[in-house]
């Protein structure tokens, strides 16, 4: 019985692990390389431009320092320009693609594309959820959103169709943008879904007819230029096992950004924090 009880669990986290992977199959193979050599013929040529007789040796020291990583770029860059300053309340969709695409976040570098092309190419995630586990179904259903979403991050959200998915190409890390017309707009989305999460703080998440009770909480936490930055806990148990998947979202300009580390589904808890304000310091540029 206990191993009958704890196997949707087991196979729920499993599933989820798995399936924020499923992005790479459209980013892989012979199309990758044009994305990073883009981004070093961007990297040179800026390099270039630093390095004109013009310069002083202290403005090309100061540049070398920072040459070794983009994400040491990114940090010297918002440092230079005293932090990640205002956000950009016009994103969209076109404009975060090219902020994020051959970019590195948590040390792994991204390939941007829309949500509505990862559909079409056929990796719709919670339908293949449903294929790999059977039915997940949310009880009470208008808890299926945070639930979902806490579970495997802004990509599990209805209102996704429309956004930008990150994702590396070993799966670390999903990164998902939803841009609104207005900065009011996404501060609306994020307290939504937190007033959610505080009306689904005890839920069922049913995996292929199996019950787990599932627990839903978040936190605030401090993300330089971001109106509303927080972190969600959810806890899933079932028969003496638990599992802990955390999440970070924030809203950034207009639009609502949402962050997963899939470690998360061994137990390895990321810092949301930093991973937040990594993205913050590239949608500023966008």
């Amino acid at each position: 019985m206990r191993d009958h009880r704890r196997a949707p669990l087991l196979a729920a986290a499993s599933a989820a692990a798995a399936l924020v992977l499923t992005g790479c199959g459209l980013f892989g193979g012979e199309d990758e390389p044009a994305p990073e050599e883009t981004a070093q013929q961007s990297s040179a040529e800026a390099t270039a431009t630093t390095a004109s007789p013009d310069a002083t040796d202290e403005a090309t020291a100061e540049t070398s320092s920072a040459a070794p990583s983009p994400s040491a770029t990114a940090s010297s860059s918002a440092t230079a320009g005293g932090g990640a300053g205002e956000a950009p309340a016009d994103l969209s969709n076109s404009s975060v693609m090219g902020a994020l695409n051959g970019q590195v976040v948590g040390g792994v570098e991204l390939n941007a594309l829309p949500v509505s092309l990862m559909e079409a190419s056929g990796q719709d995630i919670p339908a293949l959820l449903e294929e790999s586990l059977g039915v997940v179904a949310v009880d009470p259903a208008s808890c299926a959103d945070p639930v979902q979403g806490s579970f495997m991050g802004g990509i599990m959200q209805s209102n996704m169709a429309d956004g930008v998915v990150g994702v590396d190409t070993g799966g670390s890390v999903i990164i998902t943008v939803h841009s609104f017309d207005s900065v009011q707009d996404a501060e609306a989305d994020l307290q939504g879904f937190r007033d959610e999460v505080d009306d689904c703080s005890e839920a069922t998440m049913s995996v292929d007819g199996e019950s787990l009770p599932v627990e839903l909480s978040d936190e605030d936490l401090t993300v330089e230029g971001a109106e509303t930055a927080i972190r969600t806990r959810l806890n899933a148990s079932g028969a003496g096992e638990s599992i802990a998947v955390h999440s970070g979202r924030m809203v950034y300009g207009n639009s609502v950004v949402s962050v997963l580390s899939s470690g998360e589904y061994q137990g390895e808890q990321a810092d949301y924090e930093a991973l937040l304000t990594e993205v913050a310091q590239l949608l500023q540029g966008a």
